[in-house]
C-alpha cells in the first residue's frame, strides 16, 4: 500500500505502513494474537451475525498487535481469515459481506474500552499541539516529532489518529516555531550581525567565505592545522554573536546541530534565496557549531602529535640507551686486555710508563681511550634521563608547532585553581610577551605541576644544587602532555567545543526554561 500525500513527509513509506498498514501475520503471530481470552471472544460473539462475529476477532487481534483500528476487505486478510474460521466456526462456508460503518465503529468503540483505551477525538487535539511544541524545541526533525507524539498516545492510551491529522499537526507546529525564532531574530539582529551573516554566502571573484568554511582538513599536519586556526579567526566574531543569541532562541543542543546541518547541505545559492531569517538562523547555528568543530580539530591534532612525540621520545631514548650499551659490549674486551697490563708479570715495576702506554694504545688508539674514559667518569644516563634529552632534540618542532594551538584554545576546569590550568594560563602570558618560561623566577610556577621525582631534569641547578630556573623546553612538553592527559580524563574541558565541552553545559537551567515558556506564550498569543 502507498502513502502517498502532498503535505509535510514526517514519516518513510516504511513507517507510515508498520503504524498504519495491516498486520501481516505469520503462523506464530497468528496464534499469539487471534487466539482470543474468555473475555475477547465474549465480546466477539456478541457481535450480530456470523460476519461481524468474525471481523470482531480480525479486529481484535489486530488492534492487540499495533493498537489501531483498520477497514479492510476479507481479500485482504484471506489468510487471518482461514486461521479464524478454522479455529472458532469450523471452517464454515460463507458468502462475503461488507461490515457496515455503525458494525465498524461499534466493534472499534467496544475493543478500545476492553483494553482500556479511549478512541482518537478531536478533544485531544489541543494536547497533542502542546506536546508537538515541547518536542520540536528538543529536536525539529519531523520524524522524531511524529515518533515522540505517537509514544505519548500510547502512554496515554489514546488511539492514534490518522496520519494526515499527524501531518496537520506537526507542519503546523513546525511552522509556528520557524515563525517564533524568525520573530526573535528581527528582534535581535542588528545591521552589523545581518551584514556579518551576509558576507558568508557573498560570493567575490573566487569562492564565498561558506564555502571555504565547509572545506575539511585532510589530515593533522601542520599546514592544514593552520589553515583551522584561520577558520577559527576568521569565525570568532559570528560565534561571538550566536553564543550570545542561541539561548535567547530555547531550543535544544540537537536543533541548533540540524540547523547548522542545514547551511552545510544548501547550496550558498540556495541560502541566498531562502527567507532572510531562514538563512540567518541556518547561518548562525552553522558558525557556532562550525567554530567548536574547528575547536575539536585543533585539540584532536594536539592529542595526535603530543602522542606521537611522546612515542618518538620513548624511541629515541630506548635507541640511545640501546646503542650505548652495544658500545660498551664491543669496548669491554679492550678494557679488559687494557687493564690486564696492570697485572701481567712479565711486565716488570722498573719498565718505562711511556712503554707501557704506547702497548695500551695499540690495545685502543689514544683518541678512542680519551673518549672512553670521559664517559666512564661521567655517571650513565638513565633511560629516563635520555627521554628528556630526546625531548631537547624535539623543542623547536613544540614551540613552531605546538605551542600556537595551545596558545589559542582556552581550557576550563569545574575547579577554578586546577594547577594545571593555572600553569598553562601562567605560560600563556610569558608567551605573549615574546619571553622563554625560563626568564621568570620558579617561584612563578605552580608548584603542583613540579612533580619531585622529575624536578632533576625540569629544573635548571646551579653549582651548589640549588634550582635556579625551568628547563623551558621540557617543561613546555611536560604541560601540554599534561594537558592532553587531563583532557581526555575530563579534568579539563573547552566550553567551545562538542566533543570536550563539560557534559553540564547540555542541561538546560531552570531560567531558560521559564524564559522559553514566557516566548512560547507570547508567540501563541500573537
Amino acid at each position: 500500500m502507498a502513502w502517498k500525500n502532498k503535505l509535510l513527509t514526517i514519516l518513510s513509506e516504511a513507517e507510515q505502513y508498520a503504524l498504519y498498514g495491516l498486520p501481516d501475520f505469520d503462523d506464530t503471530q497468528q496464534l499469539e494474537y487471534l487466539a482470543l481470552t474468555e473475555s475477547e471472544l465474549a465480546l466477539a460473539v456478541s457481535r450480530p451475525g456470523f460476519h461481524a462475529q468474525a471481523y470482531c476477532i480480525l479486529q481484535i487481534g489486530y488492534f492487540k498487535a499495533k493498537h489501531a483500528f483498520f477497514r479492510f476487505n476479507w481479500n485482504d486478510v484471506e489468510e487471518d481469515f482461514a486461521f479464524v474460521l478454522n479455529r472458532y466456526f469450523n471452517d464454515e462456508s460463507f458468502k462475503c459481506r461488507v461490515i457496515t460503518k455503525h458494525e465498524h465503529y461499534t466493534q472499534c468503540g467496544h475493543i478500545a474500552k476492553m483494553f482500556g483505551y479511549r478512541l482518537w477525538s478531536s478533544d485531544f487535539l489541543a494536547q497533542l499541539a502542546q506536546q508537538a511544541i515541547q518536542i520540536v524545541q528538543r529536536d525539529v526533525t519531523p520524524g522524531f516529532v511524529a515518533t515522540e507524539l505517537i509514544v505519548w498516545l500510547n502512554e496515554h492510551k489514546i488511539i492514534r489518529p490518522g496520519y494526515t491529522t499527524l501531518q496537520n499537526l506537526i507542519s503546523e507546529t513546525l511552522s509556528t516555531e520557524r515563525r517564533r525564532i524568525g520573530d526573535i531574530l528581527a528582534a535581535v539582529l542588528d545591521e552589523n550581525d545581518r551584514a556579518e551573516l551576509k558576507q558568508l554566502i557573498t560570493r567575490d571573484e573566487t569562492i564565498s567565505e561558506l564555502s571555504v568554511l565547509r572545506q575539511d582538513a585532510k589530515d593533522f599536519r601542520w599546514r592544514q592545522m593552520t589553515r583551522e586556526r584561520k577558520k577559527r579567526v576568521k569565525l570568532a566574531s559570528l560565534y561571538s554573536i550566536a553564543k550570545g543569541l542561541l539561548p535567547k532562541f530555547g531550543i535544544s543542543h540537537q536543533n541548533i546541530l540540524y540547523y547548522a546541518s542545514l547551511a552545510n547541505f544548501y547550496t550558498v545559492y540556495d541560502l541566498r534565496r531562502l527567507r532572510p531569517e531562514q538563512t540567518n538562523l541556518y547561518l548562525l547555528c552553522y558558525a557556532w557549531s562550525r567554530y567548536r568543530q574547528l575547536t575539536d580539530n585543533l585539540v584532536d591534532a594536539l592529542s595526535y602529535h603530543m602522542k606521537q612525540l611522546e612515542g618518538q621520545s620513548r624511541e629515541a631514548a630506548k635507541k640511545a640507551f640501546y646503542t650505548d650499551q652495544l658500545r660498551k659490549q664491543k669496548e669491554t674486551p679492550r678494557i679488559g686486555r687494557l687493564l690486564s697490563l696492570y697485572v701481567d708479570d712479565s711486565v716488570f715495576d722498573t719498565t718505562p710508563f711511556g712503554e707501557i702506554r704506547q702497548r695500551a694504545y695499540k690495545i685502543i688508539p689514544r683518541d678512542t681511550l680519551q673518549n672512553i674514559a670521559k664517559r666512564m667518569i661521567i655517571k650513565p644516563a638513565s633511560k629516563l634521563a635520555r627521554h628528556w634529552m630526546a625531548v631537547d632534540e624535539m623543542a623547536k618542532r613544540i614551540r613552531i608547532h605546538l605551542r600556537p594551538l595551545f596558545i589559542e584554545l582556552d581550557f576550563e576546569s569545574s575547579k577554578p585553581d586546577n594547577p594545571w590550568l593555572m600553569a598553562l594560563a601562567w605560560a600563556k602570558g610569558i608567551f605573549a610577551q615574546k619571553q622563554r618560561l625560563s626568564q621568570r623566577p620558579i617561584t612563578e610556577c605552580p608548584t603542583a605541576t613540579l612533580p619531585k621525582r622529575l624536578r632533576p631534569y625540569l629544573l635548571v641547578y646551579d653549582a651548589n644544587g640549588n634550582p635556579t630556573a625551568l628547563h623551558a623546553d621540557r617543561y613546555e612538553f611536560w604541560l601540554y602532555r599534561q594537558i592532553r592527559k587531563r583532557v581526555k580524563s575530563g579534568e579539563l574541558y573547552l566550553d567551545n567545543s562538542l566533543q570536550h565541552r563539560q557534559f553540564s553545559s547540555e542541561l538546560v537551567s531552570i531560567d531558560e526554561k521559564a524564559e522559553v515558556g514566557v516566548c512560547q506564550a507570547s508567540c501563541r498569543l500573537n
